[in-house]
């Protein structure tokens, strides 16, 4: 499906039930597609919302500003008449939500940030910066998808390096490297501080991307959130473990339990 907006095409998903919405929200250089196990799980008892955001997948757009993703998801919901939704997000995808929500918290009835942060240490925001700056030279986006795929401790499971290196020979690098910066120069602290939804945070431990100290700020932020733990996980826990994935996010939407980790068997 798709929907005309600022004279860009956004593609978009839109199954399963007819109502209590929930909007999977992807990462940086993703697309809808890496939803497939959450739309399959939830779409037997959840409307399930998912878009490529301006200039990822087979949306247009690569010159919208990063500013203006929310005003594209918000596009999107209100061409399906969505008045309340779930939102759930991956690093980039949960900085869109988070906007989101502070703009419509009447609209957004629930937020999942997965392995999200908002600010990195000095020395950490340097290594994040060269990383991403690999994009503009000849050659760089494989060697910045190693890296990646390294960083985000994926890289045991071979069909997720198999599909993201094989994603990363079909992104814009410079659109990614540009989007890359506009992210991590926004300032959204008070935004999220001043949320006024319930909030889940999804950790994945093994993911070395999000440093420690950036997923305690988050969480000192977050007040009274709902803190999800997922040892044996790293950045990409929806893919790494679907199954694990998919029972503590059902469990926040209906029961929201409070401090959750992962142990066997559960």
């Amino acid at each position: 499906m798709e929907l005309n907006w600022l004279g860009e095409t956004l593609r978009y998903t839109d199954e399963g039930a007819t109502d209590d919405a929930i909007l999977f929200l992807h990462g940086l250089g993703g697309n809808a597609n890496n939803w497939l196990h959450q739309r399959r799980a939830f779409a037997e008892h959840h409307r399930v919302i998912t878009l490529d955001l301006p200039g990822h997948g087979r949306s247009t757009g690569t010159k919208v500003p990063f500013r203006l993703y929310a005003d594209a998801v918000q596009a999107v919901l209100d061409h399906l008449r969505v008045k309340e939704v779930s939102v759930v997000g991956l690093a980039m995808g949960a900085r869109v939500g988070i906007t989101l929500a502070a703009r419509s918290p009447r609209r957004v009835r629930r937020l999942t940030v997965v392995n999200g942060y908002l600010e990195l240490p000095p020395r950490e925001h340097e290594r994040r910066v060269e990383l991403y700056d690999l994009l503009l030279r000849p050659g760089g986006a494989r060697e910045w998808a190693q890296l990646l795929l390294e960083g985000m401790g994926v890289s045991a499971h071979a069909g997720i390096v198999r599909g993201f290196l094989a994603s990363a020979d079909r992104i814009d690098p410079e659109h990614v490297n540009t989007v890359f910066h506009q992210v991590d120069e926004a300032d959204q602290a008070e935004e999220f501080r001043g949320l006024v939804i319930p909030v889940q945070l999804i950790v994945g431990e093994r993911d070395q991307l999000v440093p420690s100290s950036s997923t305690e700020h988050l969480i000192a932020l977050a007040g009274g959130a709902t803190i999800t733990r997922l040892p044996e996980s790293g950045h990409l826990p929806y893919l790494e473990d679907p199954a694990m994935f998919n029972r503590a996010l059902e469990d926040f939407l209906h029961r929201q339990t409070g401090l959750w980790t992962a142990r066997p068997g559960t």
